[in-house]
């Protein structure tokens, strides 16, 4: 009994740990804390399992093979992945996934009632927290308009991954009716679960309130399954029933039956597996297209992003997601590359990202992200192991004679739902608490449907788990050092400290981090900090950089000015521009460089052509000034100078494409 509370006071501890670690001096406080934190407390427990020779265990189904099967191709999409870095990091991010898996698996099946009660306690505490943070942030905003509510993060990166982490966590308290015998932790759950919705609904999460809504959904259905069940089992045991000798003898199913429903259910699983993967690529990508606001670019101009809903963001956003499927059907573009393809398909029509410069490295939905990475193969495998899991565990709990087992089950599998359906509209499984927890869901998923079939691996698998653990300790650890200079090297930034630019971009760049948290190439910072102190070998930061991210606009333009004023190649410097001005046209500063190349080659006519193409009017002015706000509010006024600069370089640019024509012609006609 002692050693079960120590055993599930450190597994509550762990967790807590793992979840609310975060470190100050980074781009994103809590991403890659949280990774180094559940990896060291892994690499412990494996090097606790080795030391005391213990033996883990694994599920005996196939459906956890489809799972091995689609880890297997992630690692394998490292070979093909055009920055390998950042498909070492995603791969990395779904081998502890798998370790999670296994780990809790093993746990719930050797010490089920510990383990459940630690992972309540555990949520419990998790929740308290962020419920803390959420509650205090919401008191300081001025209004519950998306745009202050954007600033209510809690614990989390993004308001909305602190309302998916609410949801699961405080649905997940509601196993208390199962777990405890007790009645003040029901009582506990049901007060946190009420106070986590209204939170949810103050965030405005649509997505996750639709999540809420579908695990209610799902619940409910499989409480009338369940009932629907038992009666049906009491009538055919009251019918066929026979008293002999004073006992109850209930006649065996024929094995006919026993043989049509085991079909019945092959054939549902089957069919909800094609209706799925239909619908992720074929109807969602009909739908996206459909929805896709077909505006040229001024009335988007007009319009802006404050009038545009971010259903219609996040439909642009699928549908381009589907051409990087595209070019890569069978192989995908590698796991984790994602945000280096996606510049390729255009920014046109995203008004963040094209006129704002934001830079998406998430496609807004997990299973799109899946099948751009990995292909059509990868998505396949990923729903087959989803909806196979998902029905699997419904046909179990619905036949489950234990009361306490079918709540249990049905409060997990109901969230697991919400969390899949949560995962059509955003990125959660990128945040690694939302990682640690979809482990436990599906670790309780494999433990109902696999209950007596697990099958013990052998003692020698432990080196291997130690060694996978250290290896993603060691990968999280050049990443937190990358991130944590470059954090520092934007401060050296914005104090143009050129020096230190160049000094931290070399401390921070390493085999496993080539690219900043928001997809720029450290080498374009590298070779940005080489040109301003007037080094000749700028020129190769900006080739190196081109490597790790083809499709990088602002490396894009930097080349082409390195191209032409240190190779003096123009034939290279235009393809490098035209490039950036088909990713983004509403990027200025490559149609600038282009315009002055040609004026310097006495090219009059084709500057003209460029300087015609550049849509920088007064009204576009006046609107990105409006904009500044909301997408500066730290440094709105220096923004809003910038865009007066911008706007007085393109009336400079037409004024000195007008004389020299007009010098030209003059020319001409003397002549």
């Amino acid at each position: 009994m002692k050693a079960d509370t120590t055993r599930t006071a450190c597994i509550a501890l762990g967790i807590v740990v793992c979840c609310l670690i975060g470190l100050p001096n980074l781009y994103d406080k809590f991403l890659i804390a949280r990774f180094v934190a559940t990896a060291t407390s892994l690499a412990i427990l494996f090097l606790i399992a080795l030391i005391g020779k213990k033996r883990w265990c694994v599920p005996d189904s196939p459906i956890f093979l489809v799972y091995l099967l689609f880890v297997l191709l992630c690692g394998c999409s490292l070979l093909w992945a055009t920055n390998t870095a950042e498909a070492v990091f995603g791969f990395a991010n779904t081998l502890l996934s798998l370790l999670l898996i296994v780990v809790f698996y093993s746990l719930l099946s050797t010490r089920r009632q510990a383990t459940q009660k630690a992972l309540w306690i555990s949520a419990f505490v998790v929740l308290t927290i962020y419920l803390l943070f959420a509650i205090v942030q919401l008191f300081h905003v001025e209004n519950f308009s998306f745009g202050q509510l954007y600033r209510v993060s809690g614990i989390s990166g993004h308001k909305n991954l602190l309302a998916i982490m609410l949801f699961v966590l405080s649905a997940f308290l509601l196993t208390s009716f199962s777990v405890f015998n007790q009645r003040w932790p029901r009582v506990v759950s049901v007060v946190m679960f009420v106070i986590a919705v209204v939170v949810i609904v103050l965030l405005k999460s649509r997505a996750v309130l639709l999540s809420l809504m579908m695990a209610a959904v799902f619940g409910g259905v499989l409480f009338l399954l369940h009932t629907r069940h038992c009666e049906r089992s009491e009538a055919i045991q009251d019918t066929v029933s026979s008293r002999n000798n004073g006992l109850d003898c209930f006649v065996v199913p024929p094995r006919n039956d026993a043989k049509r429903v085991k079909g019945f259910y092959r054939i549902t699983i089957i069919a909800s597996i094609v209706v799925v993967y239909a619908f992720l690529t074929v109807g969602l990508r009909w739908f996206a297209h459909r929805s896709v606001p077909h505006t040229s670019e001024r009335s988007e101009i007009e319009h802006s992003v404050l009038s545009t809903s971010s259903l219609a963001e996040r439909c642009l956003l699928w549908d381009k997601t589907y051409h990087i499927a595209d070019r890569h059907p069978l192989s995908g573009c590698g796991i984790g590359n994602w945000q280096i393809h996606f510049p390729n398909e255009s920014l046109k029509g995203l008004y963040r990202a094209d006129v704002w410069n934001v830079n998406f490295t998430k496609p807004h939905n997990e299973y799109l992200g899946v099948l751009s990475e990995t292909g059509y193969v990868g998505l396949l495998l990923y729903t087959i192991f989803l909806v196979s899991l998902m029905l699997r565990a419904s046909f179990v709990l619905c036949k489950t004679k234990e009361r306490k087992d079918f709540l249990y089950g049905t409060v997990v599998l109901s969230v697991f739902a919400g969390a899949c359906t949560n995962a059509l509209f955003d990125f959660p499984n990128s945040r690694i608490e939302h990682l640690v927890w979809m482990g436990i869901l599906t670790a309780n998923l494999f433990q109902i449907i696999a209950k007596d079939k697990r099958r013990t691996i052998a003692k020698s698998w432990n080196p291997i788990f130690l060694l996978l653990s250290v290896l993603l300790l060691t990968i999280g650890g050049f990443r937190l050092k990358g991130e944590r200079n470059t954090f520092r090297m934007q401060q050296a930034l914005q104090a143009n400290d050129w020096k230190a630019v160049e000094r931290y971009c070399r401390q921070a760049s390493s085999v496993f981090y080539t690219i900043d948290p928001v997809g720029l190439p450290l080498h374009w910072y590298l070779g940005k900090a080489e040109k301003q102190m007037g080094h000749p070998k700028a020129i190769d930061s900006f080739r190196k950089a081109y490597r790790f991210a083809p499709y990088c606009k602002e490396n894009l333009n930097d080349l082409g000015l390195a191209e032409y004023h240190t190779a003096h190649n123009l034939e290279k410097a235009e393809l490098y521009f035209k490039e950036a001005i088909r990713i983004s046209p509403n990027y200025l500063y490559p149609y600038l460089n282009l315009a002055y190349i040609y004026l310097g080659e006495n090219e009059p006519q084709k500057a003209k052509v460029v300087a015609d193409d550049i849509y920088f009017d007064a009204h576009k002015r006046d609107v990105m000034k409006a904009d500044a706000v909301f997408f500066e509010p730290f440094n709105t006024e220096a923004v809003r100078h910038k865009i007066d600069a911008d706007y007085e370089s393109v009336l400079r640019l037409h004024e000195v494409v007008r004389d020299k024509l007009q010098n030209d012609n003059e020319k001409s006609r003397h002549e």
